[in-house]
Formats: structure tokens, C-alpha cells, sequence
């Protein structure tokens, strides 16, 4: 159902913006212009064969000779930031996809309210840039640990962008008393880790949907509360799925073979059709009318008995 494009790009520069998050900048060899993309997009990056990753692009989207991302080392993660930690290095080439956007900026907002952390700040920072060039008015909240240092600080601070620095976020953060202040047509835009989005999520429940944006990176396998049936029409085999497992386990266990290269609900690879269930969808690369029909089997899960996937 989709299809990605990748071409290979060249590591021409590497800095650790924290001790564990690097910004790597990719260009083609020959020095030629990249594709054109708008801020919120990201690309994925064949690692090696087992791993595929999707990272946001954090540089300007004026500037077509180079992109930009930032990489967080997860030493509890599943494996592909710490090769690409260990690997990535000036005059190393990866595989590299055209870049998708699933985090766009909105036409019609009179403000927009930028709140992010730690490596989430990285599609924000590439908003900031195209904002900045278009003169539209926005806000740029970052949530700071006081704990350490966080990224992009330096250019941040030097940015001349309306920045704001929240430290104890926990404890400091309100959003509501900000939004008070600002348009009712203002669009919050949020990225960053799990704790931090549901706080902000929750202080802008009154927002209406269509003014709300978020993205996540992190791994969403949806794991079930309770067992249920799994039918594959086309195998002609009932599966299991337990209580506290996965359908992804579920079909690895059997043998059956998908395809899960990035296992973030993003690259599409593992999208199937469903039919006769009601299937729970964790992705980000569906819109509603396609979840109708189709779901990501790598973060998807089921509130009924059975399911029934064309595999």
C-alpha cells in the first residue's frame, strides 16, 4: 500500500548536541540539491538490514543542500540508535528515504504554539525556521530538566526566535494560562517524551481537535489486556493472541513473515487489510478513512474475540 523512495547520502558532519543525542547532517555526494520538503517531515534511515528507523528533520527547510536529524542514544531502546551511534560518521553513506510529512504546520492558524524537549524539540525546530521565514507569529515552549543539558540549547538561545525555557516542567508548565492569552484559532504542535505529551495533552483539553498536533517516535506495539482470536484468511490459520502479548509476537511465533521495518507505525511496510473485528490502531502513517480497512500490524491490537487479517 505504500512505497518509499531511498537514495544513498553521505554523513558529512556529526556533534553531540547532549552526551547521548548526535545531529547528523546528510547530503548527496555529488553536492546536488535534495528534495524539497516542509517543516514537520521526517525521513527513514535504512541502518542496516535489520533496521529502519524514521527521524524528524531539524534543519531549515530553505536549504536544500543538506538535511539535518537528531539521533537519541537508547540504551534500552530496540537496537537501532545504538548502531547508528556506534556507525555514524563523516564519510559514512546511508540509505536515506524522501522525506514524509505527517506533522504539518496549519494554513489557517493565527498563532502557533511550539512545545516540545529533549529530542522531540527536533520537527519544532524545523517549524521554527519556516515560521521565522514566513513571519507568522508563534511561541516556542521548551521543557527543560534542570537536571542536565538539553538540546539545541545553543542554538536556541541565539536563535531570535520567541523562545521560552520552562525548567521543572512538572511543576511549571501551564499552558492553559498561556493559551488564555493567545488567538482562539492558535495551534499547539507537541513532541517530545510520553510524560511530557500527556501533560501537555491534558492542560489543552479544550483545544479543538483540529488545533491539536502531536508526534511521537517511540515504539507504540499495543499490547492486549485481554486474549483474543486471530484468523489469517488467506493462511487459513487461527492464532492466539494472549493477554499481555502482541498480534506482531502472535504472527512471529507462528512463523509468519511481515514485513516491520521501522515497528513505529510509520513507514507503512506492515499495513494489511481487517475485516470482522475491532481492531485498535496505534500508527501514524493511516488516516481514519484508511484505518476502515487497513491497520498497522506492528502497533496494533483488538477489543473484540476474534480478528481477521488477509495474511
Amino acid at each position: 500500500m505504500f512505497s518509499t523512495e531511498f537514495y544513498p547520502l553521505c554523513i558529512t558532519s556529526r556533534d553531540m548536541l547532549t552526551p547521548d543525542v548526535m545531529r547528523l547532517r546528510l547530503q548527496r555526494p555529488d553536492g546536488t540539491m535534495l528534495p524539497a520538503f516542509r517543516a514537520g517531515a521526517h525521513v527513514q534511515i535504512q541502518i542496516n538490514e535489520q533496521y529502519r528507523r524514521a527521524y524528524s528533520l531539524c534543519s531549515d527547510p530553505a536549504q536544500r543542500g543538506h538535511y539535518e536529524v537528531a539521533v537519541k542514544l537508547e540504551l534500552d531502546g530496540r537496537g537501532g540508535s545504538q548502531i547508528l551511534h556506534q556507525m555514524a560518521q563523516p564519510g559514512v553513506e546511508l540509505a536515506v528515504s524522501t522525506p514524509s510529512n505527517l506533522f504539518a504546520l496549519a494554513s489557517d492558524a493565527a498563532h502557533h504554539l511550539l512545545v516540545g524537549g529533549g529530542v522531540g524539540l527536533t520537527p519544532l525546530i524545523a517549524m521554527a525556521y519556516e515560521l521565522s521565514a514566513r513571519q507568522q507569529p508563534f511561541t516556542f515552549v521548551v521543557a527543560a530538566s534542570s537536571r542536565g543539558a538539553w538540546p539545541f540549547a545553543a542554538q536556541l538561545n541565539t536563535s531570535g526566535w520567541p523562545v521560552d525555557v520552562v525548567q521543572s516542567p512538572r511543576e511549571q508548565l501551564d499552558l492553559p494560562t498561556r493559551l488564555a492569552a493567545l488567538p482562539a484559532s492558535t495551534h499547539v504542535y507537541c513532541c517530545g517524551p510520553e510524560g511530557l505529551m500527556a501533560r501537555v495533552r491534558d492542560q489543552c483539553a479544550l483545544l479543538p481537535a483540529v488545533q491539536w498536533h502531536e508526534e511521537a517516535f517511540s515504539g507504540s506495539e499495543v499490547r492486549v489486556e485481554s486474549g483474543f482470536q486471530l484468523y489469517l484468511s488467506e493462511s487459513d490459520l487461527m492464532l492466539e493472541v494472549s493477554a499481555g502479548s502482541s498480534i506482531i509476537a502472535a504472527l512471529r511465533q507462528a512463523g509468519v513473515q511481515v514485513d516491520t521495518a521501522c515497528e513505529q507505525g510509520i513507514c507503512g511496510s506492515c499495513v494489511v487489510p481487517w475485516r470482522d473485528g475491532e481492531p485498535v490502531h496505534g500508527d501514524q502513517c493511516l488516516d481514519e478513512e484508511d484505518r476502515c480497512q487497513y491497520m498497522a500490524v506492528c502497533c496494533g491490537g483488538c477489543r473484540s474475540p476474534r480478528l481477521t487479517l488477509a495474511l
